[in-house]
């Protein structure tokens, strides 16, 4: 007799696996059928996972109060637990029931600044992994959480209060998180206390603020105020609501303030309440605006038309667009470029690659300084590059990809923007140009862009992510949509390729790139984002395209309309929340229009501004969106430069140095 092998011997113990269920009737035969026996005789498919087990277990122990092994005393109240799941899940019960102390024996524990009702919410959620959170318990409960180590408690709770963050709760935030050390809680309440400032500063919790906080508060950039006597007034009107007590502490609130920000008659009143030599010498703050000196405007460089060749170097310009005020102004002369790499680090705007009016390949990296309206030449780049991917993140400039007049490249270099150095940085996994990409929390992203097969550029049908903190490439796959020299943008929690061309018809031989057939832009928006568990798993949206084919549907919650007008190669750039898009093309068409969205709306909307020039419009140009000091925080800059005596030498401007370069040439 042959019976069926379901045990296995391995050291002294029996491991039991299932076989296929067999009719015991025809001796291990075909399996049953339907039609041979009920339907309910065979095995659910599902099996419930061992850890829903153990934890209905100890909930039914717990209830029926068996096998507890130790009580916690709160106020009176007594809590009968076990001690094996409370060191499981909280180091802080670990450490005191394995320590060789008394106390890891006894079998009662008091514990001391927690209330009865917060207790039983930890132990709940010790045992069943659920708490119920209002607004009246979580920070009490977070509190809880943090002192007994219960970790996951302790970020459910944190999340729940960022949920619930508001201009009118953010400050007392703001003083949880900086005493717990909770970072997801820290930013996202210091974001909404800066950008509210005036406002919280007279709400009555910032006067319960202890100073240390309230010092954290005052040396913050992100305060959004548009006057350093702002933050003086604040400091003062805390001081006064305590005298006594609080006016020992003004000297170290003073070093926070920043002087050079102060105009004239700000400086005379501040002598005048503190004194010439406390105003002078007490304050010691860097000469750096505050988030609400600035004003953000879109910057393009090289709009000029590339076609006219009366132009000469000097007409070329850096034009800069306010959407606030609808006015353009331009900025310090930078020599023509076309497809540059261009991006705004903080308050710094950078320009790398493009081809030149020569048509040569350009390695050069310009830096724009803000404050005395000009251009700086930086460091070279190893390798010439245009049609690149331009991008900061962590303290560096990325430059990746692209292509010169001998070949895609797949090498990038990392720029560091506090030794003013290049290094090589990250390979690509293929050689790609003229794609659209975006930085977001430590991650670069490049959508689409043409890659090189046999002599003929194609569509990269896919996203590369560069994850900068683990120095790896990940690579996600994208069935439609993918398009090259599209706009890219970051935008609610992921990255978007808006318009550009779903094919590349070039073809590149010996060093000479040639278009083989017109090509038909797109008006579809492409929108990214990985998801929360492995990088494969994402979520895509396609814009609906008007006038078009395109009826892709959106799978998820995020829709993005697709533009009035099939364009490529426009000026995308992300002011406040609203997504711009500015000229663009389509085949030999060109456009000076600039289209604008806001997420909530149903349609993008047209800006009665155009693109400044006499011409039907421009496309392939740098664009990116750059703080600017405001007009008064300015002229306090340049004064504070002067006087300080801190202004270097000037830098012989890009023009020059181009000439110079020519004439040794000659």
């Amino acid at each position: 007799m042959n019976l069926p092998q379901m045990n296995t011997v391995r050291g002294g113990a029996v491991t039991w696996r299932p076989q296929p269920w067999q009719d015991a009737d025809r001796g291990g035969g075909e399996p049953l059928s339907d039609s041979d026996s009920e339907e309910e005789d065979f095995p659910d498919d599902y099996s419930t996972p061992l850890g829903e087990y153990v934890t209905q277990g100890l909930k039914q122990l717990l209830d029926a109060q068996q096998l507890c092994d130790v009580t916690l005393v709160v106020e009176g109240k007594k809590f009968m637990c076990h001690r094996v799941l409370l060191a499981a899940v909280s180091p802080y019960f670990r450490a005191m029931f394995t320590s060789p102390l008394v106390e890891s024996r006894l079998t009662e524990i008091r514990l001391e600044e927690v209330t009865p009702s917060v207790m039983e919410t930890v132990i709940h959620f010790v045992y069943t992994g659920e708490a119920g959170l209002c607004l009246d318990t979580a920070e009490d409960l977070f509190v809880a959480a943090n002192r007994l180590q219960v970790m996951p408690l302790q970020d459910l709770c944190s999340r729940f209060l960022f949920e619930h963050l508001s201009v009118e709760n953010c400050l007392g935030m703001y003083s949880l998180a900086r005493s717990h050390h909770d970072q997801l809680l820290l930013r996202a309440s210091l974001r909404l206390v800066g950008q509210h400032f005036p406002r919280v500063a007279r709400q009555r919790d910032f006067l319960l603020l202890d100073p240390g906080t309230l010092g954290s508060l005052l040396e913050s950039d992100r305060l959004g105020v548009e006057s350093e006597t702002e933050v003086y007034d604040a400091a003062r009107r805390w001081a006064e609501y305590q005298p006594a007590d609080r006016y020992i502490h003004m000297p170290n609130l003073l070093r926070h303030l920043r002087p050079g920000l102060f105009g004239p008659e700000e400086s005379h009143r501040m002598n005048q309440e503190l004194g010439p030599r406390a105003s002078t010498e007490g304050m010691g703050g860097p000469l750096r605006p505050r988030e609400g000196m600035f004003e953000k405007k879109i910057v393009c460089v090289d709009l000029k038309p590339r076609e006219d060749v009366s132009l000469q170097e000097r007409d070329f310009t850096v034009d800069c667009f306010d959407p606030r005020t609808g006015k353009w102004e331009k900025l310090a002369a930078l020599g023509s470029l076309l497809c540059p790499g261009c991006t705004a680090v903080g308050g710094r705007l950078f320009v790398a690659g493009g081809i030149l009016r020569s048509s040569e390949v350009s390695s050069d990296l310009h830096e724009y300084d803000v404050v005395l309206n000009r251009w700086i030449v930086q460091p070279l780049m190893a390798e010439p590059r245009a049609m690149l991917g331009l991008l900061g993140c962590g303290g560096f400039l990325y430059a990746l990809g692209g292509c010169n007049r001998a070949a895609f490249l797949d090498t990038s270099e990392k720029f560091d923007l506090n030794t003013l150095t290049w290094a090589s940085g990250p390979r690509l996994p293929l050689p790609l140009r003229s794609f659209a990409c975006a930085a977001l929390r430590c991650r670069l992203y490049l959508l689409g862009g043409t890659t090189l097969e046999q002599s003929r550029a194609v569509v990269h049908a896919g996203v590369l992510i560069y994850h900068t903190v683990t120095n790896t490439w990940s690579r996600v796959a994208l069935d439609s949509g993918a398009t090259c020299l599209a706009g890219g943008v970051a935008v609610r929690g992921g990255v978007c390729a808006i318009g550009g061309y779903l094919r590349d018809a070039a073809k590149f031989l010996n060093g000479n790139y040639t278009q083989a057939e017109p090509l038909d832009a797109t008006g579809r928006v492409l929108f990214f984002r990985e998801g929360r568990g492995s990088g494969v798993e994402r979520e895509v949206a396609v814009g609906v395209e008007r006038g078009g084919g395109g009826s892709d549907r959106a799978p998820s919650p995020v829709v993005f309309p697709g533009l009035p007008r099939r364009i490529a190669a426009g000026g995308v750039a992300r002011w406040k929340r609203r997504i711009y898009v500015l000229g663009g093309e389509n085949g030999s068409r060109f456009y000076d229009s600039v289209y604008c969205w806001k997420p909530g709306w149903r349609s993008w909307v047209q800006r009665r501004e155009k693109l400044p020039g006499e011409t039907g419009g421009v496309s392939q140009f740098g664009c990116t969106t750059l703080k600017f000091p405001k007009k008064h925080i300015l002229a306090r800059l340049r004064a504070a430069q002067q006087k300080r005596g801190k202004e270097k030498r000037p830098t012989r401007s890009c023009r020059v140095m181009r000439i110079d370069r020519a004439s040794q040439e000659v």
